[in-house]
């Protein structure tokens, strides 16, 4: 069954977004040469507060999920990304998808 992670966090006021954004288009690279069973890498910015991000990722199943955790493109973007983020906010929970619809949706890279 197709499963979702559902990343909330909030970057500290003194974090460094722009680190985690490259970190975040390292993971994007590694996921689209690693593991192409990542169906979706969604990053979003909350447009009522730039410090509150999320990040959604669609999985062919559980099994591979346990694979990205294990991986070293998680390590070295974890390794980038926790030491600007607040992890007092970090939730990620799991998700079983029960509705998709994909259709129109574009990949957008992220300008360095």
């Amino acid at each position: 069954m197709t499963t979702t992670i559902v990343n909330d966090y909030f970057f500290k006021p003194d974090g460094d977004v722009e680190e985690g954004k490259a970190a975040a288009a390292g993971l994007v690279e590694a996921f689209k040469s690693e593991f192409p069973e990542v169906q979706l890498s969604l990053w979003l910015e909350s447009t009522e507060n730039p410090l509150h991000h999320y990040h959604i990722t669609v999985f062919d199943n559980a099994e591979v999920i346990d694979r990205v955790k294990k991986s070293k493109a998680i390590e070295k973007f974890v390794g980038r990304l926790f030491p600007h983020i607040d992890h007092s906010t970090y939730i990620a929970p799991s998700c079983n998808v029960w509705l998709s619809d994909g259709h129109g949706i574009k990949p957008i890279s992220h300008a360095s």
